[in-house]
């Protein structure tokens, strides 16, 4: 038996499942320019890839802030939306620390 979600937690996973899309299309971009070496190195934890970097942001972002405080979680969707928009914008090659 599956819990509903509210609306907000929808768009947080969605949001979620966007920016990882993103990050992984980021990534095979990368390996086919031949900016990294092999398939192996994607699918690791590696803190090299953009989609470990986007889980990590992700995950860090979402322990600072409690879960009643509805206001800054919507803040947070928001800007999280602008930072989507801006690794979709063509040339953005690495996502992470050392971009």
């Amino acid at each position: 038996m599956s819990r509903r979600l509210s609306g907000l937690q929808k768009d947080v996973l969605a949001l979620y499942r966007s920016i990882l899309r993103q990050a992984s299309v980021i990534d095979r971009q990368r390996q086919c320019k031949g900016e990294t070496s092999s398939f192996v190195q994607l699918i690791s934890n590696d803190s090299e890839t953009s989609i470990s970097h986007a889980r990590e942001k992700f995950r860090k972002e979402a322990m600072s802030v409690r879960r009643s405080d509805f206001k800054r979680i919507e803040y947070k969707i928001r800007k999280g939306e602008k930072q989507l928009k801006l690794m979709k914008m063509p040339g953005v090659s690495l996502v992470g620390p050392g971009a």
